[in-house]
């Protein structure tokens, strides 16, 4: 044998051995998660799905509407408030005001209290977005805190929890302050999240730094020994050795990983970077929550037209305005005088963007956005928001929602570009073109594929383990 066979068959060796050692080590990590990405599409299928999607607000007549300071008067309330709307429900308008952390309904005409108004809101959404009007509801919870049935990809917080008394176990979790949906829950949704976030992001590992470390070694070994599969198949078919020749199930896992071994390297390599672009995401500052003088609220909504679709109270600064809706246009009337504040809009986006993420680059350009697409998706949940383009080193893209004065979505060059790396080579949406169906199915096989291989790795090496020890 020549020095030039002898380094071939030498390296073939060596891969052989490490390929099979490293496969043992990662084998149930990637086994688990090509059994979870696998499920993904069937689990998405079998989830309830809400009823509606919207909730339209009626709109109002302004005539003998109270200002806020005189409802709050009348009610006794005092005190500053940090979140108001105005509102039809039920054929009356109402204020929604929250003060010293509590949620209080009023008449907009008497100034009455509306006992439970809250809850009973909550459940009047909940049977709206789940198209039940006649189950029993089994309780009404405020929820301030994601949890395992109401995890980080609702974003809306706080909101209510309406358990209706099914033999399913719905759940419906509703945004009072924004007519909202958070999400639909039952119990099998809630059996298949936990088992795809524990089997497909190990959320039973609570020390972060401890679940980081051992998925990024996984996704570092599962790609790389399929990179080594392709190595030694390459070396062995240079070499002229038959490996064809020998069993079964070394055949099978042979011709499989050839076939499914570039999208190992793609799934992991993708869920590796998505894995540590998490780890730096843009950090936005503390806004501390706005607190209005009940006292000083006297805006006229007389004066505002005949009628209002809805309202609600923001700050700019220390100062106070309503963005109202009269005849079917926004505008910003100031809480205490009703003055008009031109451009409120993009002034309004502009303070809230410079309160959550101070930049000192110039502005470039001010979108509305209307519909999830590209790098605002639907898992950012909000809409409509405004973004803010900046020009700067970044590229950075600030969304915000002036409705609710929060911090939709930060965009910078970086997570465009795992964002872009996510789609397409995890989630394979460069073949959207044949239906999400079709979609779906390639990359289950594909996926189911790779966990084969795998399982089929380890089982011919605990077979030689076995073999050696007899």
């Amino acid at each position: 044998m020549t020095a030039n066979q002898t380094r071939p068959n030498k390296l073939i060796a060596i891969l052989l051995r490490w390929h099979a050692r490293v496969g043992m080590v990662v084998g149930l990590a990637i086994i688990g998660w090509g059994l979870s990405g696998l499920s993904h599409p069937i689990i998405s299928r079998i989830q309830p799905v809400a009823d509606a999607f919207i909730y339209k607000l009626d709109a109002l007549p302004t005539a003998d509407l109270l200002t806020v300071a005189q409802a709050a008067d009348r009610a006794g309330i005092t005190g500053n408030a940090s979140a108001l709307r105005l509102l039809a429900w039920q054929g009356r308008p109402c204020y929604r005001l929250v003060v010293a952390g509590e949620p209080v309904w009023l008449d907009a005409r008497s100034g009455e209290i509306i006992e439970q108004g809250e809850s009973d809101y909550a459940v009047h959404l909940a049977r709206h977005y789940l198209g039940d009007q006649h189950s029993a509801i089994r309780s009404v919870q405020l929820q301030t805190d994601f949890d395992e049935d109401y995890v980080y990809v609702n974003r809306l917080l706080p909101v209510w929890r309406v358990n209706f008394a099914r033999d399913d176990g719905m759940r419906v979790y509703v945004d009072t302050a924004s007519d909202r949906l958070g999400t639909v829950v039952n119990n099998t949704k809630a059996l298949t999240s936990a088992f795809f976030r524990n089997v497909h992001s190990w959320v039973f590992i609570e020390n972060t730094n401890l679940r980081l470390s051992i998925m990024t070694t996984c996704l570092l070994g599962g790609g790389l020994i399929a990179l080594a599969g392709l190595v030694q198949y390459y070396l062995q078919w240079r070499a002229n050795r038959g490996w064809r020749q020998r069993s079964r199930l070394l055949r099978l896992h042979r011709s499989l990983g050839l076939t499914v071994a570039i999208t190992a390297v793609t799934f992991t390599g993708s869920g590796l970077y998505h894995l540590w672009q998490k780890q730096f995401v843009a950090s936005a500052a503390t806004v501390s929550p706005m607190t209005a003088p009940l006292v000083s609220l006297n805006l006229d909504w007389s004066a505002q037209g005949a009628s209002v679709v809805q309202a609600d109270l923001v700050n700019i600064g220390d100062d106070y305005y309503f963005r109202v809706w009269p005849g079917g246009e926004l505008a910003y009337r100031s809480a205490v005088n009703g003055e008009l504040l031109a451009n409120g809009e993009a002034i309004h986006a502009q303070a809230i963007a410079q309160a959550y993420m101070p930049v000192a680059a110039p502005l470039l350009a001010m979108r509305t956005v209307t519909a999830f697409a590209d790098e605002y998706g639907f898992v950012n949940k909000r809409l409509p928001v405004i973004a803010l383009d900046y020009d700067n080193a970044e590229h950075l893209s600030v969304y915000v929602e002036p409705r609710s004065g929060a911090l939709a979505a930060v965009v910078r060059d970086s997570d465009r570009l795992e964002g872009l790396s996510f789609s397409v080579l995890h989630k394979w949406h460069f073949i959207d073109g044949l239906g999400r169906t079709a979609r779906d199915s390639i990359s289950a096989l594909f996926a189911a594929g790779i966990a084969l291989v795998f399982a089929l790795g380890m089982i011919m090496y605990l077979r030689r383990a076995l073999r050696r020890r007899k």
